[in-house]
């Protein structure tokens, strides 16, 4: 089984032999790699923070909304239903939004 770049990279700071990662990066086909927006990275990492931080949270997916991803999308990352994340998050993000003058 070939190892991961995970797996390679933590045995190159063991080791000091970077040789291994600089081969995996080289031979990888970048082209099937998944292209993900900003917004969603910063939800996906959001969502990945263990405790969870609710208000990491809910910028992440308010910063989301106002990049124009669906509640679909959003709730594909937060591992709910749609309608779900939409009656959680929706109340949430009204109330941080900043006042207009």
């Amino acid at each position: 089984m070939t190892p991961s770049l995970k797996e390679l990279m933590a045995n190159a700071e063991t080791s000091g032999n970077w040789d291994a990662v600089a081969d995996w990066c080289e031979t990888f086909d970048w082209s099937e790699g998944e292209e993900i927006p900003v917004p969603e990275f910063y939800l996906r990492c959001a969502t990945a923070v263990q405790p969870r931080d609710e208000t990491q949270i809910t910028e992440a997916v308010s910063a989301a909304r106002a990049a124009g991803t669906p509640w679909p999308r959003i709730a594909e990352i937060l591992n709910t239903t749609s309608q779900a994340a939409q009656d959680h998050y929706t109340p949430l993000i009204e109330t941080a939004k900043p006042a207009h003058r």
